[in-house]
């Protein structure tokens, strides 16, 4: 279900979950020459293909204002945007070909998944993951921690602090939806 670990500081919630994710092993080298693309601005970090970074902080700063005096319109909006992102997806379906939905334990500070074949402890992967079902598309780089039986643990070596931020909303939101199911269900 759930579970807490304290990372550099930071305590992060574990979920499990189901998410569209694509990933790939890089080199320490490919790692480090990425890294320094997206430091110097050659290159941006971010996959999401509906709007950029800074348009969903936009969006968000709106959303949240307007919560404050009319939080039933607001949550409308927020519907319609996410219905708007899926369509969006749907009609860009080139975007999804590469990626496969699956279950994985998640934490801003890290995700475990199945995997195979299964990678060597110390291994680097590219991590392309889409939250749904709003489909936010986050990159991270993420290092092989533990690998348990056909599963692999991975910790985030490198993310913005905007896609942790994003992350850790998404586990909120469906921590709230379980919670608010279970009362739900308790009542009946």
């Amino acid at each position: 279900m759930k579970r807490e670990e304290q990372v550099e500081g930071r305590q992060h919630v574990r979920i499990d979950d189901h998410i569209l994710i694509r990933y790939r092993r890089i080199t320490p080298e490919e790692f480090r020459e990425k890294v320094a693309r997206y430091q110097s601005g050659e290159e941006d970090p971010w996959i999401d293909p509906l709007r950029s970074p800074g348009e969903s902080r936009k969006l968000t700063y709106h959303l949240q204002k307007l919560r404050e005096k009319n939080r039933d319109l607001a949550e409308i909006l927020e519907i319609l945007a996410l219905k708007l992102d899926r369509l969006l997806v749907e009609a860009k379906s080139e975007i999804l070909k590469h990626f496969k939905e699956i279950k994985v334990n998640i934490s801003g500070a890290g995700l475990r998944f199945e995997i195979d074949p299964l990678p060597q402890i110390g291994e680097i992967f590219e991590l392309d993951l889409g939250l749904l079902p709003e489909y936010q598309f986050i990159r991270a780089y993420g290092e092989v921690v533990r690998v348990e039986g056909r599963e692999a643990a991975f910790k985030f070596i490198w993310i913005t602090e905007d896609d942790v931020d994003r992350l850790v909303q998404h586990i909120f939101r469906k921590q709230l939806l379980r919670i608010q199911a279970s009362r739900r269900t308790v009542k009946s």
